[in-house]
């Protein structure tokens, strides 16, 4: 079995993710902080394996869907493996997790964009068998006006973000929720407490009427807050300015 840094894996992993295996195995490591198994912390530089369900459907025209849900193990707890699923629902299991922040618009500026930020797990792909596979969810916001980010500064990303277009918009409602709406459909949605500082300033930065999403595949979600560097390396980080609807 192939080992990256402390990490054993499947090499049947390789047939899928190709050259971006090693940086798949580094995001997934960077979000992971105790054992599937025992729940015990992995701890820096333990012996850890990686299971990956791929979960595999087929449409009409030969268009091949995957997604990819991993965990992390002590070596001790399992040995690592890939498990190959076939399904006729691709996105029946797919659910959007996210945060919120606070950007300034620039050094030194007063002002500031309130930023909804979120990804969908387990990721998903499709392409043509024994082809290139292309995100699903960063290829649904380019084709609404999203741009892609090749850099995982804040300050840039502030600095570059467009509109994206009037078919995304984010709704407001009573002051306790956050929902993005792409083409009508409801994308991601979170709940906000106005009595927690953070959540107070972001919602009074929607008066503004207009919100900054950060999303993609490859985005690091963690207690102290959000990686985007990741992402912009491998080409799935978009971001779009989105109007607010109260």
């Amino acid at each position: 079995m192939p080992i990256t840094s402390n990490v054993a894996w499947d090499t049947r992993l390789e047939s899928f993710k190709g050259r971006d295996t090693a940086q798949y195995i580094e995001t997934v490591m960077g979000m992971a902080s105790r054992c599937a198994a025992c729940r015990l912390p992995l701890g820096p530089g333990a012996a850890v394996s990686l299971t990956v369900d791929i979960t595999e459907s087929h449409d009409l025209e030969g268009m091949v869907s995957l997604t990819f849900d991993p965990a992390v193990y002590h070596l001790q707890c399992q040995e690592p493996a890939l498990r190959l699923i076939q399904s006729a629902d691709f996105d029946s299991d797919l659910t959007s997790v996210g945060a919120r922040l606070v950007l300034a618009r620039g050094p030194g500026s007063e002002r500031s964009i309130p930023v909804l930020a979120f990804t969908l797990t387990p990721s998903l792909v499709f392409g043509a068998p024994g082809g290139e596979m292309t995100s699903a969810l960063v290829s649904a916001l380019l084709n609404h006006g999203f741009q892609m980010s090749l850099t995982g500064s804040y300050g840039e990303i502030v600095r570059r973000s467009v509109p994206a277009r009037d078919t995304c918009t984010c709704s407001v409602s009573d002051g306790r929720a956050g929902a993005l709406h792409v083409d009508g459909e409801l994308l991601h949605s979170q709940q906000h407490d106005q009595t927690d500082v953070g959540d107070a300033l972001w919602l009074e930065g929607t008066t503004a009427g207009h919100i900054l999403v950060i999303s993609g595949d490859n985005l690091v979600f963690t207690e102290t807050g959000l990686e985007v560097g990741v992402a912009a390396r491998l080409g799935t980080l978009v971001t779009g300015i989105v109007p607010v609807i109260a």
